[in-house]
């Protein structure tokens, strides 16, 4: 009498591996550019929600708050949300740092301001109009201000999640 063995032989087991290889090959490219996204998305998003901060922070304290960019434009850029002593001079005195957030938190992320500094008032309608682009490859992401005080997000890249521009 002959006992029947289960399992499987080599060559199964070889076709098997074949395969999983080839999805995998064929789905880490997808997860790649997904990751750049959300990357994207993550540090824009951030960012909407420091310069909200930053514009609460106007009406609260009943005084200008500034938002405070360096090194726009490269990989190693870094913000701050201060209460200054001149609201238009960054390298001035600082009364208080309420925020402050840098490209360690994003680092394969680029953000490239279109001000140096972005000042917050109590009143409306005297924001400076402007945006903050964060790109990773081919992946963008815009953070825009308008001078009634709105701050919208949106992109040209079909990012997901956020709307276009």
């Amino acid at each position: 009498m002959k006992k029947s063995q289960s399992g499987l032989t080599l060559i199964e087991l070889l076709v098997g591996m074949l395969v999983l290889a080839v999805l995998l090959s064929i789905a880490v490219p997808s997860f790649q550019t997904l990751r750049q996204q959300y990357t994207v998305r993550s540090a824009g998003m951030a960012i909407y929600a420091d310069l909200q901060l930053a514009r609460s922070e106007a009406v609260q304290r009943n005084k200008d708050i500034t938002v405070c960019f360096s090194g726009s434009g490269t990989a190693n850029w870094s913000y701050q949300i201060n209460d200054l002593v001149d609201s238009s001079d960054c390298s001035g005195g600082i009364n208080e740092i309420i925020e402050s957030t840098n490209s360690q938190h994003y680092p394969v992320v680029t953000l490239t301001s279109s001000y140096g500094h972005l000042t917050f008032k109590p009143r409306r309608n005297t924001l400076t109009s402007g945006n903050v682009t964060l790109s990773n490859g081919s992946q963008s992401m815009l953070v825009k201000t308008w001078n009634n005080s709105i701050i919208r997000t949106c992109s040209d890249s079909d990012l997901l999640g956020v709307p276009a521009c």
